[in-house]
């Protein structure tokens, strides 16, 4: 998925990513620290609230759904880029 295709979009694949506020747009050189989890050791993560796509890869781990407190963490990471209209919040499993 392209970070391009949405306005807000967290994602790493392990080697890079970015977090993206509508036009405002941050490469990422390290993997992101969700707040309010920073216990947990992201190796992937794919947030794309707009399509409700919510995942993340531990280390050692599968690909699964997003905690509730995770989705408040990314959200957090994509507001702290700049003032924004009120974003769709994905469902959590």
């Amino acid at each position: 998925m392209s970070i391009a295709l949405y306005q807000y979009r967290l994602f790493w694949d392990g080697h890079h990513g970015a977090l993206r506020c509508g036009p405002r747009l941050r490469l990422l050189a390290a993997a992101p620290t969700l707040p309010g989890v920073e216990g947990v050791r992201v190796e992937e993560i794919d947030y794309a609230p707009e399509v409700n796509v919510a995942q993340l890869r531990e280390a050692g781990g599968d690909w699964r759904e997003m905690s509730p407190v995770e989705v408040a963490g990314a959200q957090t990471l994509i507001e702290a880029l700049g003032p924004t209209t009120p974003l769709p919040l994905a469902a959590a499993a």
